[in-house]
Order: C-alpha cells, then structure tokens, then sequence
C-alpha cells in the first residue's frame, strides 16, 4: 500500500508512539528529534520545491516522501527516526537538482526494449484541502499512469472509500501495471475502471504487505496470520486511565498458533489455499503486537511464492521497549505447497519491516538488524529456493535495496556514505555480486524502483527525477508530462507493491 499523511499526522502519531511506548535513552532523543516542528517544515519545504525551467521537456514530478519505509512500521511498534537511515527524510540538504541530473544521464542510454507501451508504472499522489487548521487534509488520492517509455497514459482518482473522510489507498499492482487491488477489495486496471471485486481481501487495518498480484493478472496471493484473537474491549471513557494491569493477548501466550495460510484468490471468486507454514513451538517470545505477513513472489511460471511473518519478540515488562522484531521466511512450491525452504527467526531493521522479491520468485531481500549503526540495516538478497546468499563484494556499512529485477538477474543497491555526504546507486548481478554500473550523487537521496514485467530493467526515481535503468547499466532520463499541485507530490509505487 502507497500512503501519504500529513505533517499533523506525523505528529500526531509520534505523540501517540511515546506516550505508549518505554524507550530507551537513545530511542526517545530520536523520537524527539523528529517530534520537533523544524524536522518536517523542512521536508515540506523540499517537496514543494520545483527546479529551475531548462529548455525541452522538463519534469516536474516530485519526491514522494512515503516511498517506502514511512509506510513499513511494523504493528505500529516501530519508530519513524529510521527515515532519517533510509534517506526519505534528510539531516541534510539534498543535492542541487543539476547534480543528480548529471550524475543519473552520463554515459550509454538504456534500451527501452520491445513494446513498451504494453506494460504500465502507477504515480500516486495525495489530494488535500482545507485551509487553517484543517489545512493539509487529505481527502482522495490520484494516479498518473506511465507507460515504460516514460509517456502518461491515464489520469484519474480513486474511488472514494466509507466513511468519505478516508481516502482509499492500494493494497497491490501487477507487476505489468494493468492491475491494482483497492483496500476495500475493488480491483481496477490501467484506466481507472472496476474490473471486479474480491471482497475477501478487504483489508481490517492490520498492517503488513499481505497480498501480491499473480503474473496472469486473474489472482492476489494473499497470507493470513491464524494466531488467536482476544475479544474486542472498548476503551474507557475519556479522561479515564486504561484498566490495571491489562489483559495480555492470547496469541503471547505460550504455544499459541502462529502459523500463516497463503491463499490464491481469482477474480472469478475462487478461492485455493496453497499451504500453512510456521506450525509448530514459535522459539521466540511473543509481545503485545500482533503477527503481520508478506508475500514476496507468487509466480506459477516459477511454481514458486515466498512468504514472510514479522514477529514481536519483545516482552519486557508487557510493554514494547526497543522494537525487538523478528521475521521468518518461507519458500513454497505453488503447486503443492510443499515447503522448498525456511529461514529461523531474525531480527529485522529498524522500521524497515516488510522484504519483497522478484516477480518470478527467484530473489528474496531481507531488511535485517544493524548492529553497528543505530536504525540501520543490513540487506541480505537471497535466492529461491536455495536459500543461498547473494554475495556483496563490497563493504556496505548503510546499504538499501530499492529493487531487484523481475527476471531476478539483478539488484538496485543504494549506499550512504555520511563522511562524504554522497549516495552511491549501484547495479549488481544478482549471480556474483559484481557491480556494473555506479553513479555517484554528492548528496545523501532516496530512491524507489519498479521492475519492468519480464526482464532486467527497472524505472527509478531519485529525487523527483525518473530513469530507465536496463540491466547493462544503460540510463536514459524520462521526461513524462506531468503536472503536480501542491504538497501532493506524485511518488513512484515501491518495489513491493508493483514489480
């Protein structure tokens, strides 16, 4: 799911995270940091800021600043300072926007490959209004579909969802673009228009990147914790303390269920479960936070899906204290459901909860636990079934892994250095690690990515610019026609929603 909130949103929710949360020391000076007014003036100030005219085209798309790990907060538990690792929100000026221009349209132009009109990549943007107080509210959401030679296609507006004050946002996109799941289960194509509906994937608010599109655009593979749940309890009246001590959940305790069902759901509203996984003792402790869950891949070209369940491990004193999550990861065969492969629990990075794999199945990464650098990661890209490590045949001290191919022959690194003050994009092959093309940005950006269906290109955007990047390391620059109004900055959907 793409989503857009706003600075009082923002607040509101880091507000809502220290006042339920027991942080350590150095947690909670983060949490300050990021609570104070001048930290997201000065990102809105940098998302309404437009470069200078230049002669041709020149694009106009802005940074979207929830690309990826402003969405990926994992139960709620996880706290936002790790925007701040993964360059979405910057300590620091980024680069003038002639640098990253430079830096991203040296040397061979990518070949666009054949019919690149058959296959589509979806920018979302939040619409607000309001003035005063109220400035700032979001009410709807629009999309701007691109074509891959960088042409726009369609405009238009998601529906609106129930109640009318909260706007819809998508769940999942094909990996060809001609498919996207709503939240409330609609289904709609490149156009805008409703193609159907699966109403059994409406989501419940739990959070988590639960479905994935199929390659033949007719099925959602979807995973479902089957960990029990307590029941409801209304919260006290207002100005009342909450009840002491609070009953704990069933699903922490001991030899409750955390298993996870994948199920295929068709358009045609057949429904097949394909396998259970993670049956048996959990080996961890389990916290407040409920279980949430992944598909990476469920590709039938390959017979191959891989899952992921993101797991609190955190139990001091019932409170959630350090974001101790873990997760564990599942390689199925489609067919069968016979499990090909198995990850023990792991220590995920902080706020960077949710891993995504390449449309055929063949790449999984993980966004594990920095112990060296506080809110960092450490990305681990394996490949399925085997399980085996893609090897880095360089040091990474705080890396980022924005893609991988769909044909799961390559891989989009980004590399701070903070000495510097540089970012490094890299593009590596997936067999050995190699690096075949790097480009050098003297600032520290964001980047996000989409694989293009099929192949070993991706479409990047750094900074409001976007590249075709094919997997010989050709980069040619894209200039759509696109025109953004406000703070509503279209964005580029993430690796793990489209791609």
């Amino acid at each position: 799911m793409n989503q857009r909130i706003t600075t009082d949103d923002v607040q509101q929710r880091l507000r809502g995270l220290r006042e339920s949360l027991t942080m350590s020391q150095e947690d909670g000076r983060a949490l300050d940091g990021l609570e104070g007014a001048s930290a997201f003036e000065r990102v809105q100030a940098h998302t309404l800021r437009q470069t200078r005219p230049r002669a041709g085209a020149r694009r106009k798309l802005l940074r979207q600043l929830s690309a990826g790990a402003a969405t990926l907060v994992a139960a709620g538990a996880i706290a936002l300072a790790v925007l701040l690792t993964h360059g979405h929100v910057h300590p620091q000026p980024v680069a003038q926007s002639d640098g990253i221009e430079q830096a991203l349209s040296g040397g061979v132009p990518a070949a666009m490959g054949p019919t690149p009109e058959r296959a589509f990549v979806w920018l979302t943007g939040v619409i607000t209004q309001g003035t005063g107080n109220q400035s700032g509210r979001v009410t709807g959401m629009r999309v701007d579909v691109l074509d891959w030679a960088g042409t726009v296609r369609y405009r238009f507006q998601l529906p609106h969802a129930t109640p009318p004050d909260v706007p819809m946002a998508i769940q999942a996109i094909s990996a060809d673009g001609t498919r996207a799941l709503l939240d409330d289960g609609t289904v709609l194509d490149q156009t805008g228009a409703v193609v159907g509906r699966i109403p059994s994937l409406k989501t419940n608010g739990q959070p988590g990147k639960s479905t994935r599109w199929m390659s033949d655009d007719k099925h959602v593979c979807s995973a479902a914790s089957n960990e029990p749940v307590g029941p409801y309890v209304a919260p006290p009246p207002k100005g009342q303390p909450n009840p002491s001590p609070t009953a704990r959940p069933p699903y922490t305790k001991a030899g409750a269920d955390h298993s996870v069902t994948l199920k295929a759901f068709g358009l045609d509203g057949s429904v097949r479960t394909i396998a259970t996984v993670g049956t048996g003792p959990l080996g961890v402790p389990s916290g407040d936070f409920g279980d949430s869950t992944s598909v990476l891949s469920c590709s039938p070209s390959s017979d191959l899906a891989v899952v992921a369940r993101y797991h609190d491990a955190d139990t001091t004193a019932g409170h959630q204290t350090t974001t101790n999550m873990t997760a564990s990861l599942w390689a199925v065969k489609l067919s069968t459901g016979q499990i090909l492969f198995h990850t023990p629990e792991t220590r995920m990075a902080l706020g960077r909860a949710f891993f995504f794999g390449s449309e055929n199945g063949k790449l999984a990464v993980q966004f594990l636990w920095n112990s060296k650098v506080w809110g960092g990661e450490t990305d681990a890209v394996l490949e399925m079934p085997s399980g085996r490590r893609v090897p880095v045949l360089e040091a990474e001290p705080s890396s980022d892994t924005p893609g991988l191919s769909s044909d799961g022959t390559r891989i989009l690194r980004r590399v701070i250095d903070p000495a510097s003050g540089k970012t490094v994009l890299k593009l590596v092959d997936a067999s050995d690690g190699r690096v075949i093309r790097r480009v050098v940005i003297p600032a520290i950006v964001g980047a996000t990515a989409v694989a293009q269906p099929g192949s070993s290109s991706f479409m990047a955007q750094v900074e409001g610019y976007l590249a075709l990047v094919d997997g010989n390391g050709g980069i040619t620059l894209l200039h759509p026609d696109l025109t953004v109004g406000g703070a509503s900055g279209l964005g580029l959907s993430w690796s793990g929603v489209q791609g």
